[in-house]
Order: structure tokens, then sequence, then C-alpha cells
């Protein structure tokens, strides 16, 4: 995880937002996870696995139980795969950011598409809750 956090850091956020970032990820981590897990489980397993999360006592239970489902997935190779999947996840939120700065570049230029295209964003709940985030 130390290797996901550097490269967090390299986007040069805050430390705030880099832990916050981190923690988004980790989040959609687990929801790759959890989906693969139930395609290899029965439905009484995958709830089981639903209550001990639920009731992780710390982040260090959290944890183990999160590398018991990782291990029943993936085997052997799990490390490897979960820092696939955050390398992954951050290349996709990489490519996310420098299409955004293009974007922003090109209507800063008076391009009329890249103009109506941030404006039509700004109308978006998800605008929304990502300005209320930056608001905080």
């Amino acid at each position: 995880m130390d290797e996901v956090k550097e490269k967090i850091n390299q986007f040069g956020l805050p430390q705030k937002e880099a832990d916050e970032l981190f923690e988004v990820l980790s989040e959609e981590v687990l929801e790759i996870l959890f989906h693969e897990y139930a395609d290899k489980s029965t439905d009484e397993e995958l709830t089981v696995m639903e209550t001990r999360i639920k009731e992780a006592k710390s982040p260090e239970h959290f944890e183990t139980i999160i590398a018991e489902i990782a291990t029943t997935v993936y085997g052997d190779k799990a490390d490897q795969e979960i820092k696939n999947i955050y390398q992954d996840l951050l290349e996709q939120f990489s490519a996310a950011v420098e299409e955004a700065k293009q974007l922003a570049q090109r209507a800063q230029a008076g391009d009329p598409d890249a103009i109506k295209l941030i404006e039509k964003a700004q109308q978006t709940e998800d605008y929304a809750e990502v300005m209320d985030k930056f608001s905080e």
C-alpha cells in the first residue's frame, strides 16, 4: 500500500486530498474484489463476508478480511493483482485529469465546443458533488 500512496503523492495533492483519493481508490478496489469474490462464492459465503466487513473492528481487521477475499479470488497472486487494480485505477485517474486539463486549456483559448462541454458538465450532479467536496 505504501507504493500506491507514493504514486498518489506524485500528483502533488495536499496530504488530506491524497488520503481521500487513496480512500476512494481503496473503496473501488474493494468493490472490484467483492464482485469477483461473488462470482466464485455461494450466496451464504457472500453474506458471511459482507457481515464480517460491516463488523470489522479496526482498519487492520478490515485489511485482514480484504486479504482473505483477495486470496480466495487470486490465490498466490493476490498481492500483485491488488497492486495491478490500484495501478489501473491510478492510470484512469491520471488520464481523466489530463483530459480535464486539455479541455480547460481549449476553453481558455476560446474553443466554443470546449466551453459548451464545460458548461454542460457544470449542470451535472457529479460536478455539484465535486464542488461541495472541495468547499469543505
